[in-house]
């Protein structure tokens, strides 16, 4: 019995969650067994920095679209292995910038041939699928941008609450 399977709309968030994470364990494998020292975990922000070169913290995590508090923490894993470093902003001494270091480079190259991999069999198990999850995805995300499951479920209960 998989109670999470059971619970259906109401443990939504708790599946999507755990397939993120099987995802991410299994590619972390992959580095860990092709002697990368890379986490799954790390490849955004690496590849923000490799496009954008030079962003403060608060430019990345608006760019991906996450939390700041999550991108302080990883940029803090990306520094202790050497793969970004931080300086401060000359402009506004309180920004912290961060960019690729050379090992994050050399990282990056190394790793092409992996996530070209990734790429090839996300595509064929996207494909494999009755429906393209990436345009769900999508979907889903456009309707939270123009209203929040927060403002959903507010709502919702105002709706159902009972006159005094």
């Amino acid at each position: 019995m998989d109670l999470v399977h059971e619970l259906a709309e109401i443990a939504l968030a708790t599946r999507l969650k755990r397939l993120s994470d099987r995802l991410s364990n299994d590619v972390s494998k992959i580095y860990k067994e092709s002697d990368v020292d890379f986490e799954a975990r790390w490849f955004l922000i690496l590849t923000v920095l490799q496009k954008e070169k030079l962003m403060a913290i608060t430019e990345i995590a608006d760019s991906l679209q996450l939390s700041h508090p999550a991108i302080i923490q990883l940029v803090q894993e990306l520094i202790q292995k050497n793969l970004i470093k931080a300086t401060l902003d000359s402009k506004d001494g309180r920004k912290r910038m961060v960019s690729l270091t050379l090992t994050g480079k050399k990282t990056l190259a190394k790793i092409e041939p992996i996530l070209s991999s990734i790429k090839e069999e996300n595509k064929k198990w996207i494909e494999g699928s009755s429906a393209n999850i990436l345009k769900i995805l999508a979907e889903l995300e456009q309707a939270l941008n123009e209203q929040s499951m927060y403002n959903r479920v507010k709502l919702n209960m105002l709706q159902k609450k009972p006159e005094a």
